[in-house]
């Protein structure tokens, strides 16, 4: 054979062995097995993130200095855990400036991917068309740790619109000495009954004010007028006051000598008041009620059967309907709802967490859980609450609260002047 037949022999049995070895090399990569397009049908372990791009979102809260701190050092612990999201938290510290920059920013589809929005306006936001539905987060366990009069108050045509983060009710609390000095172990369960307490309260301590109203301050003034109802529904469709509402106010006019106006922030007066027996009555946020000393607790008595809008005072997480991140930011709300961080809001600032679970001892959390908030306050927040008592569904009426509490201020700050603030009322309609 001539040498250049051994050329093309060999030639053609390497180029024969290089088609052979094609298949056998295409099954070594991993990649290919199983998918023509080269992608595998192999499933990484339990437990590995794999992630196939990075992703950015935004969130727009409205909360004070040291509550936004906390905020921000849940969320840099968040992203140090899924270092492939990325999140920008910005605060206006203003509520009403805060849901102007909202409402105008969803109107554009300009909004934050998370907003954390007061209770009362999550079904507003809902009706205008600016949330995306958020029942898909609340499955298995964490449907079942929540309570029902708060995930009522944030539902609307079927759907969950907002994820409960904490809440902090108005209540009112009595002097317990004073009670017993009136010939009465309870609360007053009614006007009269009242009326004829606080006069009797006065005959013995004359300088002493009946209850405390700071100036202002509209949920204030609905949760009292409520206490003393058998149908308190137009209280939160913002309606004029009944015949009944008016009385009352105008009686208050007229005990405006007996009436404190100590603003609910300051706490340590409002505790000296009580303490010298010198204040009958407040109506006051909890977390107020949690800074008083546990000697002044053991002399005040709350009234539990007047818990009519426990979610009133409370802020909920809500997904932008313009967000192109839902997965990443039900992600985001999950990691800051949690059971730690709401139990960290708790002790911090005492705001009651929305989770059942924290309102018995839980094993998971001995270690951390020693500050238990009451359990009434599960059951009153588990009781499914009547239709008057759900949040309105107006896309307007965060509007109408703000007019309305802005004629209270109007006429509340100074001297009383009631007549002029129901004339006022009677006009808005």
């Amino acid at each position: 054979m001539t040498p250049r037949k051994y050329v093309l022999v060999l030639f053609g049995t390497l180029l024969l062995a290089a088609l052979l070895l094609i298949p056998f090399s295409r099954n070594a990569n991993p990649t290919s097995i199983g998918k023509p397009d080269g992608k595998t049908n192999v499933q990484p372990a339990p437990g590995t993130l794999v992630v196939d791009q990075l992703s950015d979102i935004t969130v727009s809260v409205s909360l004070p200095n040291m509550q936004y701190q906390q905020l921000q050092e849940l969320n840099r612990n968040f992203m140090m855990k899924y270092p492939h999201i990325q999140v920008e938290l910005s605060n206006e510290p203003n509520k009403e400036r805060a849901y102007d920059l909202w409402t105008l920013q969803s109107q554009q589809r300009e909004a934050a991917d998370i907003m954390l929005l007061d209770n009362g306006w999550v079904r507003s936001f809902a009706v205008r068309g600016f949330l995306k539905p958020a029942d898909s987060m609340m499955t298995g366990d964490t449907l079942t740790d929540q309570m029902t009069g708060l995930l009522d108050s944030l539902r609307w045509n079927g759907y969950l619109w907002g994820v409960p983060k904490d809440l902090n009710p108005y209540i009112i609390v009595w002097n317990s000495a004073l009670l017993k000095e009136t010939g009465l172990k309870d609360p007053p369960s009614d006007f009269a009954s009242f009326q004829a307490a606080a006069s009797k309260m006065i005959e013995l301590h004359p300088q002493a004010s009946i209850v405390n109203w700071s100036a202002g301050d509209l949920q204030q003034q609905l949760t009292w007028l409520a206490a003393f109802q058998t149908k308190p529904s137009n209280l939160l469709k913002l309606l004029p006051l009944s015949e009944q509402q008016t009385q009352q106010l105008e009686w208050f006019q007229q005990m405006e000598v007996n009436l404190s106006r100590i603003d609910v922030d300051a706490i340590n007066q409002l505790a000296e008041e009580f303490q010298n027996n010198n204040l009958f009555a407040a109506v006051i946020p909890w977390n107020q009620y949690e800074r008083l000393n546990e000697d002044l607790r053991m002399k005040l008595t709350i009234d539990r059967e007047q818990v009519y809008y426990p979610w009133l005072n409370g802020r909920s997480y809500a997904i932008s309907s313009n967000s192109d991140e839902e997965e990443e930011a039900m992600l985001w709300i999950g990691g800051m709802t949690e059971l730690m961080n709401q139990q960290m809001t708790y002790d911090r600032f005492g705001f009651l967490p929305a989770r059942s679970s924290l309102y018995s001892f839980n094993s998971t959390l001995q270690s951390e859980q020693i500050h238990i908030p009451p359990a009434w306050w599960k059951n009153a927040l588990n009781t499914k609450l009547a239709d008057e008592n759900l949040p309105i569904s107006d896309p307007i009426w965060p509007e109408k609260w703000r007019q309305r509490e802005k004629l209270w201020r109007m006429f509340s700050d100074g001297n009383f002047q009631l007549a002029e603030y129901m004339k006022s009322l009677a006009a808005l309609e």
